[in-house]
């Protein structure tokens, strides 16, 4: 079983040894992404992940920051999430010490000089402009947006253009100073390491950390509303679609039946949907399934794009299967091939040190609970025909959907009556 402690301060720390590599896997996760931000404050969470590496107290320019990162030898990056942002490297086993290093300058001191956060907002505004030239990001963004308005998930991780614009080293500051404390920070690793030794290289980044700020206030519930959006854009191809049911919660029961359920539809090749949607009457190149979890919601979303001339029908078919799935189930075979592909990417994931340090942040962070191998092999091999027909019933219910369809014109726009199954 991987080591697993927590600091006085708050900080929880895990770490997976893995005898047989010679590589390193370190995550520093805070607890807080774009769903903590208050009004204002969209985008900050992003803002602060690109900032922070603009310069550190020993780090203090790009350029040295950019040659200490080189020579790890590695890798090096971060990310940010609704629920929360990560900075994360690999590296061999005697470069640890230094990466540790580089990571706990990023989350302890961070220079925030005006002349670099400037810069930075305008890769910040091209990421933002590319986001909105990608139609199957900007579609996934439409869909959040309206299928839970008004709450903590709803606005983009990017941040609007205006918001983005006016932030500066005050605004950072200030976000990172209420952020970026003991409790709210998680360490995962994963490889060739020794957790005692582990433990010592952290010290210094753990005593360099704040204590508790005020408690945070608890995040709005998110509750998912049906809607159909249609978003004219001429200069696209195609149709691109996103189709949604509510799903379960981090922490819940089915939440192995409906991931089960999801690959069934649209997890591979001989899928419901790609071979309704592709193969029998090639209405797309790709469709696909995303199940999204999140504290107190999730989504279970179809994701494809299609010529205009056939989004309606895309859609219409698309429904039709989800209702066959949730009329009548999944025959015995298609259940044992779903959980045996479910089975083999878990074993598979088992086999790379930065999977499993990803793994064990995603367990500890988001259900508090840290599963073995054989016991998530379990809780997919305990799913039931009889439990994913009724999963399927609560999930694929068409009076829930919600629908984004981004490149439609007039004649091509998804109606009301095509949601009909």
């Amino acid at each position: 079983m991987p080591f697993r402690t927590t600091t006085p301060h708050g900080t929880e720390l895990l770490i997976d040894p893995i005898p047989h590599v010679r590589s390193c896997s370190v995550g520093f996760w805070v607890r807080r992404g774009s769903c903590w931000e208050l009004p204002g404050e969209e985008g900050l969470a992003h803002f602060i992940e690109h900032t922070v590496f603009k310069g550190t107290r020993r780090y203090p320019e790009p350029q040295i920051m950019a040659e200490a990162t080189d020579r790890l030898g590695g890798s090096l990056d971060a990310f940010t999430g609704k629920e929360a942002a990560c900075f994360y490297g690999k590296v061999l086993r005697e470069k640890l010490p230094d990466l540790v290093d580089l990571l706990g300058e990023l989350v302890t001191t961070p220079r925030f000089e005006e002349d670099e956060l400037a810069r930075e907002r305008s890769v910040i505004l091209e990421e933002i402009a590319q986001s909105e030239d990608q139609p199957d990001d900007w579609v996934s963004e439409l869909f959040y947006a309206n299928f839970w308005p008004g709450s903590p998930l709803a606005h983009s991780i990017l941040g609007r253009r205006d918001q983005v614009e006016r932030y500066g080293s005050r605004e950072a500051r200030a976000f990172f100073e209420k952020t970026y404390r003991a409790p709210n920070l998680l360490i995962a690793a994963a490889g060739d390491i020794e957790p005692q030794a582990f433990l010592d290289l952290v010290a210094p980044v753990l005593d360099a950390l704040p204590g508790a700020a005020a408690p945070a206030a608890p995040l709005a519930p998110n509750r998912a509303t049906p809607f159909l959006l249609n978003t004219p854009r001429k200069d696209l191809q195609q149709v691109s679609l996103v189709l949604g049911f509510p799903a379960q919660p981090h922490i819940h029961p089915d939440r192995a039946a409906v991931n089960v359920l999801s690959h069934i539809l649209g997890g591979g090749m001989s899928s419901r949907l790609f071979m309704e949607l592709r193969e029998k009457n090639a209405l797309c190149y790709q469709v696909g399934t995303y199940l999204s979890h999140y504290q107190d919601t999730g989504a279970l979303q179809v994701a494809a794009s299609c010529a205009p001339g056939r989004a309606r029908e895309l859609v219409t078919r698309t429904l039709a299967e989800c209702a066959r799935v949730r009329a009548t189930g999944v025959s015995e075979e298609e259940l044992e091939r779903a959980k045996l592909q479910l089975r083999t990417n878990l074993v598979f994931s088992q086999e790379s040190a930065t999977s499993r340090m990803f793994s064990l942040a995603y367990q500890a962070l988001h259900t508090g609970r840290l599963l073995s191998l054989d016991e998530q092999i379990e809780e997919i091999d305990a799913v039931t025909e009889g439990q994913l027909l009724r999963v399927a019933r609560e999930v694929l219910d068409p009076a829930r959907l919600g629908v984004s369809a981004l490149g439609t014109g007039r004649s091509s726009a998804i109606r009301p009556g095509d949601l009909v199954a």
